[in-house]
C-alpha cells in the first residue's frame, strides 16, 4: 500500500520539484548576469561577453519553455526532470569553459544539480548526474578558455590548488550521491 501511494504522489512531486527547478533557474540567470556585469565591470575582467549572452539566452529559454509545460496539464516524469537538469548542467560547464575553467570558483556550483537530483529523483539517476558533473568538472581542468587572474607567478602552487579543489568536488559528489541518495530512499 506504501509503494502504491508514492507512485500516485510521484507525478505531483516531479511537477512540484521542476516548478522549484523552474524559480532556481530564474534566480541563477539573474545571478550569472550579477556576477558576470561585476566581472567585467569592477574587477576588469576581459569575457566573450557574446557567448555568455548566448549561453544565458538559451537558459532563459529553457526557463520559459519550463514555464509553459508547468502551465500544461501532461505529468511530469523523472526523465523530464533529469533532461532539464542535463540541461542547467550543460550550460553552467559552458559559462565556465568561457571563464577560467576548473579554475572558476564558481565551479562548486555543479554540486547543485546534483544535490537536486539525489534529493528527487532515483539512485541511477544520482549516480549518472554524479558521473557526467565529475567527467565536466575534469573536463574543464584541460579545455577552457584561460583568464588573466594574476597566478602566473606561483603557477605551481595555483595548479596543486586547482587540482585540490578538483579532488575536492570529487568526494564530495561521491559522498552527495551516496548519503543523499540513501537518506532518500529511506524516507
Amino acid at each position: 500500500l506504501r509503494c502504491s501511494h508514492a507512485a500516485m504522489n510521484a507525478p505531483a512531486n516531479a511537477y512540484s520539484n521542476l516548478k522549484r527547478l523552474f524559480f532556481l533557474r530564474s534566480i541563477a540567470i539573474g545571478g550569472q548576469v550579477l556576477v558576470i556585469a561585476a566581472a567585467v565591470t569592477i574587477f576588469d575582467t576581459l569575457l566573450p561577453l557574446a557567448a555568455m549572452g548566448a549561453i544565458i539566452f538559451l537558459q532563459a529559454a529553457v526557463n520559459v519553455r519550463t514555464w509553459t509545460r508547468l502551465r500544461g496539464t501532461t505529468p511530469v516524469s523523472d526523465t523530464e526532470l533529469f533532461l532539464e537538469l542535463l540541461a542547467d548542467v550543460a550550460a553552467l560547464t559552458a559559462l565556465l569553459y568561457l571563464s577560467g575553467g576548473s579554475s572558476n570558483p564558481f565551479v562548486s556550483l555543479f554540486l547543485l544539480p546534483l544535490t537536486i537530483t539525489a534529493t528527487a529523483l532515483t539512485t541511477r539517476h544520482t549516480w549518472a548526474m554524479a558521473g557526467l558533473t565529475i567527467a565536466c568538472y575534469s573536463a574543464l581542468m584541460f579545455f577552457y578558455r584561460p583568464l588573466g587572474h594574476g597566478h602566473e607567478m606561483h603557477s605551481s602552487a595555483f595548479n596543486q590548488h586547482v587540482l585540490g579543489m578538483w579532488a575536492n568536488f570529487q568526494v564530495s559528489a561521491v559522498l552527495i550521491a551516496s548519503f543523499v541518495a540513501t537518506m532518500s530512499a529511506s524516507i
